[in-house]
């Protein structure tokens, strides 16, 4: 029993113990539990700088992770977005990752306008608008540029990175430097109060209209230059005005006018009808708006309404005048029925010329678009008869013209061909024409004339298709005169079309070469005689050796003839032995050249040449000569000398 106590009491010592530690651990639960149940709210860090939000996640005990990019909204340092939302809540120990903004990228490339005509405060508005980060604003005086004005840039290009450095030169008249304005706040005046200030204050107003939720119509949302600010006297300054609230359209197509009107009268809207054929809506439905539907327009606006004419109701204009079907046609298409006609011309024996024989369509209701057909008469019309192989050349109700030509086998006086083809209905008054034949062709006998009388009669007759030709060749004769036709084929009769004419032209008597040859003579009548001489030992001096024509031939009055006369034998001349004439005066070549070319043409020999080598005799002196000298030679014979250069 002892042992079972002992047991007992080491069993609620146990129990004892446990319950203690239990009551630890679950106070420091609870300790805890508490302390998470109390999460932190997030706010909004879009207003926060990077160490002001720092600082709230420190104190909070939230850890922040930052990264950065560029902005082209959001100032650098601030906050552009948070993975957290406003209004949540995190515990603490719990992690929000930021984006912080760098400002605008300066990498980006800005597209520079045309600043001329620009003033101060515009050039101004386009840095500001643009992000430039190295653009400066520098004065100097011009004559030729108003005070306030643009006058250059220091960079020529059409476009230029963000950071890129640029310099705007604007002018200050004929002054030193530009006074200044004192901007006040705009916020409540009116456009018409800020137009008065301007122009007392020398300051071009810009306005540009908004629509603003909370901002009245009428009052200004923003202004370019801050107020209590300094402008330059002659800048502009932009002004944002509000619009108002403004009206969001509806979409008044496919609505009843009805609709339409209330909802106009409702917003404080005008409207402007206007009405249009539709084949698709039914009469006072809208077919279009402008402005279009979802855009909001300031109250008071007008809004251009389009209501539906239904479709089209056809008139029927068979027995008018097309001119008449167009008239109508012309007034729907101005209500956007967009109507065609198209016309065919047919023959009517009983509707009168230029009156519509049908219509298609004539009546009923039609879409927009659609094309009507139309047959217009021309009148009864004329049948062409057959004027072919006969002699008649008119007809009632036609306007006949003829012309004429040579025919092969159509008698003269009968009709060829007609241009338009017998049977064919034509209009009344219609032209046609007419080929009558004129028959073979006479032949005109033109021996004993020029030939340019031929050319003359040829030409005549060809002009009316003749088409006759002619070849020639040419004769001396001694009874019919240069240039006059000797003969003719055909010379008379009847030539079919086409034929070619021979005719022989004469060339006159003409003159025949006596034979000049052997003889001393050198001239003939008629003849034009031209003489060269050349030596001969065979022929004796001034005896005639060759003609150029021969003996017995007959030529033209005039014609040149060339004789070769001889001069009789060659002379001659002894030619010495060279070696002598340089020996002891000569010690080079070209000392002997001179020497020995001096001799040759003294004596009139011309025809020598020389060679060099080296002989081993002295330089200067002959090796040898060919012909030798001594030797008696003919003035134009060749001669060699050979000299040596050693």
């Amino acid at each position: 029993m002892k042992h079972m106590k002992f047991y007992q009491s080491k069993v609620n010592l146990l129990l004892i113990s446990l319950v203690l530690s239990l009551s630890v651990l679950f106070g420091f639960s609870m300790q805890r539990n508490l302390s998470i149940e109390t999460p932190i709210r997030i706010i909004d860090f879009r207003s926060m700088e990077s160490d002001a939000l720092l600082a709230w996640g420190r104190e909070n005990d939230i850890q922040i992770k930052t990264t950065e990019e560029y902005s082209e909204d959001v100032v650098a340092g601030m906050v552009i977005s948070q993975s957290s939302i406003v209004g949540e809540r995190l515990y603490a120990g719990s992690t929000i990752n930021v984006v912080l903004s760098k400002g605008p990228d300066p990498e980006v490339i800005v597209n520079l306008i045309d600043f001329t005509g620009k003033d101060i405060g515009e050039i101004q508005l386009f840095i500001e608008e643009n992000k430039l980060m190295a653009a400066e604003i520098l004065f100097e005086k011009s004559d030729a540029i108003q005070s306030a004005y643009y006058i250059k840039k220091n960079i020529d290009a059409e476009s230029i990175l963000r950071k890129t450095p640029i310099k705007f030169y604007i002018s200050t008249g004929s002054r030193d430097e530009l006074t200044t304005v004192s901007v006040p706040d705009f916020t409540e005046y009116t456009r018409q109060q800020i137009s008065t200030w301007s122009s007392t204050n020398n300051i071009k107003a810009n306005f540009v209209d908004e629509f603003h939720d909370t901002v009245a119509a009428g009052k200004v949302i923003s202004q370019s230059q801050a107020a209590n600010t300094q402008v330059y006297d002659g800048s502009s300054i932009t002004f944002k005005m509000s619009l108002g609230v403004g009206v969001v359209l509806e979409n008044f197509v496919g609505k009843t006018k009805g609709a339409i009107d209330k909802f106009i009268s409702d917003n404080g809207l005008k409207v402007n009808y206007s009405f249009s054929y539709n084949a698709t809506q039914n009469n006072d439905v809208g077919v279009s708006m402008s402005p279009n539907a979802s855009v909001r327009v300031p109250n008071g606006s007008t809004v251009n309404v389009t209501l539906s004419l239904g479709k089209i109701s056809v008139s029927d204009f068979t027995g008018k005048t097309l001119s008449q079907l167009n008239a109508w046609v012309s007034e729907q298409n101005k209500l956007g029925a967009n109507l065609k006609v198209t016309s065919t011309q047919d023959y009517s024996a009983t509707t009168a010329s230029g009156q519509l024989i049908s219509q298609t369509p004539s009546s009923g209701d039609i879409n927009p678009g659609t094309t009507i057909k139309a047959s217009v008469s021309k009148g009864e019309g004329v049948v062409v008869k057959n004027f072919v192989g006969g002699t008649s050349t008119s007809q009632e109700g036609l306007k006949v013209s003829t012309s004429q030509t040579y025919h092969a086998s159509v008698p003269s006086g009968q009709v060829i061909s007609q241009s338009i083809s017998s049977g064919t209905k034509v209009d009344t008054n219609s032209s046609i024409s007419l080929v009558v034949s004129l028959g073979k062709v006479n032949i005109e006998n033109k021996t004993g004339q020029s030939l340019d009388a031929l050319r003359s009669w040829i030409n005549a007759v060809n002009g009316q298709g003749a088409n006759i030709s002619f070849s020639s060749s040419s004769e001396y004769s001694s009874s019919v005169a240069s240039g006059a036709i000797i003969s003719q084929s055909p010379s008379s009769g009847s030539v079919n079309p086409g034929t070619s004419i021979s005719v022989v032209v004469s060339k006159g008597a003409g003159v025949t070469i006596k034979n000049f040859v052997g003889g001393t003579s050198t001239s003939q009548s008629g003849l034009n005689v031209s003489l060269a001489y050349e030596f001969s030992d065979s022929v004796a001096k001034d005896v005639v050796m060759s003609q150029s024509r021969a003996a017995g031939t007959v030529v033209d009055s005039g014609t040149s003839i060339s004789l070769v006369v001889s001069k009789g034998s060659e002379p001659t001349f002894v030619i010495p032995d060279l070696a002598g004439l340089v020996a002891g005066q000569s010690s080079s070549v070209d000392t002997s050249k001179s020497i020995i070319s001096n001799y040759l043409n003294s004596v009139g020999a011309t025809n020598y040449s020389f060679n060099t080598g080296a002989y081993g005799i002295g330089a200067g002196m002959v090796n040898s000569q060919s012909p030798a000298g001594g030797t008696s030679i003919k003035y134009n014979t060749p001669i060699v000398i050979n000299l040596s250069t050693n």
